[in-house]
């Protein structure tokens, strides 16, 4: 049995949880898939390459630097998304720094905006 990658059009539940319009399974049985999509519930997409691991390194980046949705966004999309969140951790840390929070380069952005508010209060 095949399996194909599908986007959903309609509310599905799949596993006891239920799915919305847009959300996007993975390897279901194409004979399952097939009657979804014969019913208009669901179109075939693209499926992932299985052996990635520059797409799966950029979206662990991703998510460790907290881009939302880094899981769904392709790799276009990823390297502008880590860019700009690179870019707003950087500016954080030389602001920490000219305000002496020990630890700044360590630091993630939750963090460093945390400690940069509470050292702007003193």
């Amino acid at each position: 049995m095949n399996k194909v990658d599908i986007k959903l059009k309609g509310v599905v539940k799949n596993g006891g949880k239920w799915l919305k319009p847009g959300d996007i399974v993975r390897k279901v049985d194409d004979e399952i898939a097939l009657d979804l999509i014969a019913k208009e519930y669901a179109e075939e997409v693209e499926p992932l390459p299985e052996d990635d691991t520059e797409l799966q390194a950029l979206r662990e980046r991703a998510k460790v630097l907290g881009v939302p949705q880094a899981g769904r966004l392709g790799e276009a999309k990823l390297k502008e998304a880590i860019a700009e969140k690179e870019a707003e951790l950087q500016e954080l840390r030389t602001k920490a720094a000219k305000l002496d929070i020990e630890g700044f380069d360590t630091k993630t952005a939750e963090e460093l905006t945390a400690a940069i508010a509470e050292a702007e209060k003193k």
